[in-house]
């Protein structure tokens, strides 16, 4: 008898939970896909599009294991910019993707973290929107498998997943959205607002950019859905507002010195200045990525290929008009399409651009660029909120088709013409795998432990080239030792000292000008005593103990340049080194 109950009852709890787990395997399959070529030489490539990016998110999780294991701050460091430090909250440390994955990166290294980061954070944004879709609106499960897997691998995320786990990892987001949205209805609200402020807590140490920019559309989304349930306001608001206070409060309370370190701690900046200036053009809307299938081999019209933040292709755009007019009167879709347009508006800037030059057509966002903390904002990536908005759009459009009784009038016909619509307006979309190309190996100096006996512990090292927003190899050296010893500059965000704005990389000292003309010119310079002292002074403030350089063009003259000021450099292994704990000691 308890069987037959069980079955008429529908599927068992395991089931339910196997079709799920074979969803998120599904998502998975999809971003070990995208970065199929680096996971398949995990230690021998790197992503061909990250820039210098893939150091830094490297070194990020392997200064953030080297915190957590030695007991250190992990909010500032000085294994860069040394003597001066880095403050980590004020950069993308990614911490909290960092901390779970000590583990993997103990066992086997920062690179494979850093591919888990992208791969799971791809997957499971996918996998956060499904379920919202299939398990809290109740979508039809194919429809909610098609918005999660458009709102996680849509182009501008499989543009930054190039580069930027902390951009393409928004696994906690769907959540936070699903817990702001339903406040208003709960009976639970306090419990809601403490899930809603932990789950807010923690995006911080995962992605700032993506939680202000969520906030943001949260905003937009609560106000559109107050006007069209304005006569419920009143039996709304009270629930809301608990939620709302007990979020703010418990998300305040564990906050509280994480954000007063990256707003006014050492190395905090004000603003990104001329770095937030980055906005769509409106042939941007219309294109296709380089990394799609209809533009496999076309130009680069975005400023690199790891921000190509729009890229729907018109047939994709005409969709979404058909699907907003058609489903107008769902309120649903009726804020989704608001949203939308909203923030793919907001992602043009302050002017409206064709191709690259100026239509010099007022953009919206000029209304609100100069705002504390949205002058910080890389409008491009607005098209973030316009992605998932779209795939919620497209679940809802595919539900309603999918959900025709079969033997109802056109119930055939209508879904052959919304799959013929979908595949003209998706197929195109769909991303290859990211490219890779080879990586430079780290000397033996460093691999075998000589490096030892020339710099001790949390001294510094001085790497020739130094590391920078355009070379950042280095940093893969210090990351193979376990964050032994310290680099001077660096590749980071910090304050400019003129006005206090962000900028990559310090100003360059004497010693880097001096290192950058000579491997610029090949030629040699002879150091006046004023230039003498400015590199000995630099070495001293810097703790060096040694300065390395591997397979350099210009080693010849950089000895020459060097060796009257620092002593003979020494070959030891594959690199030259100039010993100078004599001069910076004393």
């Amino acid at each position: 008898m308890r069987a037959v109950d069980a079955c008429r009852a529908g599927p068992s709890w395991w089931v339910r939970v196997r079709v799920d787990l074979l969803v998120l395997a599904g998502y998975v399959a999809m971003g070990w896909y995208l970065l199929s070529q680096l996971w398949l030489h995990i230690d021998t490539r790197i992503l061909a599009h990250s820039y210098e990016d893939q150091y830094q998110f490297e070194w990020f999780i392997g200064a953030d294991t080297h915190a957590l294991l030695g007991l250190r701050d992990p909010l500032f460091t000085q294994l860069q910019n040394a003597s001066v430090g880095v403050n980590m909250l004020a950069n993308a440390s990614i911490l909290g993707l960092a901390v779970p994955l000590t583990p993997v990166t103990v066992l086997f290294g920062p690179t494979v973290s850093f591919a888990l980061t992208i791969t799971l954070g791809l997957a499971g944004t996918a996998f956060g929107w499904y379920w919202v879709l299939h398990h809290d609106l109740g979508l039809h499960r194919t429809a909610a498998v098609l918005g999660g897997a458009f709102a996680a691998f849509a182009p501008p995320l499989v543009s930054h997943a190039n580069a930027h786990p902390n951009l393409v990892a928004m696994f906690l987001i769907p959540w936070i959205v699903r817990l702001a949205m339903r406040m208003a209805d709960s009976t639970h609200p306090v419990r809601d607002g403490l899930w809603l402020g932990l789950l807010v807590a923690y995006q911080v140490f995962v992605g700032e950019e993506i939680l202000l920019l969520a906030s943001l559309a949260v905003t937009l989304t609560v106000l559109c859905f107050a006007v069209l349930r304005w006569r419920e306001l009143r039996a709304l608001a009270p629930p809301f507002l608990a939620g709302l206070g007990t979020a703010v409060l418990v998300a305040g309370a564990l906050l509280a010195y994480p954000l007063y370190v990256q707003f006014a701690g050492p190395g905090h900046y004000r603003g990104l200045g001329a770095l937030a200036l980055l906005s769509n053009n409106l042939s941007n809307l219309t294109g296709y990525s380089t990394l799609s299938l209809a533009n496999r081999s076309g130009p680069l019209t975005s400023a690199n290929y790891a921000e190509q933040n729009a890229y729907f292709g018109w047939p994709l755009l005409l969709l979404a008009l058909v699907v907003a007019g058609w489903l107008w009167r769902e309120r649903l879709v009726r804020v989704c399409a608001i949203v939308a347009v909203v923030f793919l508006a907001c992602s043009l800037g302050g002017t409206i651009r064709v191709n690259r030059a100026g239509a010099g057509i007022p953009g919206p966002w000029r209304l609100f660029r100069s705002l504390p903390l949205l002058d910080s904002m890389n409008v491009a990536r607005f098209t973030f909120v316009t992605v998932a908005a779209v795939g919620v759009m497209l679940a809802v459009a595919t539900d309603r088709v999918l959900t025709v009784p079969r033997g109802a009038p056109g119930a055939v016909p209508a879904r052959a013409l919304w799959i013929a619509a979908l595949a003209g307006a998706l197929v195109p979309l769909v991303p290859l795998p990211l490219p890779t190309v080879s990586r430079p190996p780290v000397p033996e100096f460093f691999t075998d432990g000589t490096y030892r006996a020339y710099v001790a512990r949390d001294r510094t090292i001085v790497p020739i080239p130094l590391v920078n927003e355009e070379d950042a190899r280095a940093l893969r050296w210090q990351v193979v030792t376990g964050m032994s010893f310290a680099y001077p500059e660096g590749y980071f965000m910090g304050p400019d000292p003129s006005d206090g704005e962000a900028r990559y990389s310090p100003r360059p000292s004497a010693t880097a000008a001096l290192i950058g003309q000579v491997r610029g010119s090949g030629e040699p310079v002879v150091l006046t005593g004023a230039r003498r002292a400015a590199v000995l002074a630099d070495l001293r403030r810097w703790r060096v103990d040694a300065v390395v350089a591997y397979r350099d063009p210009a080693v010849a003259p950089l000895r020459a340049t060097l060796d009257p000021v620092l002593g003979p450099a020494h070959r030891v292994d594959d690199v030259w080194v100039w010993d100078v704990r004599a001069l910076t000691r004393t």
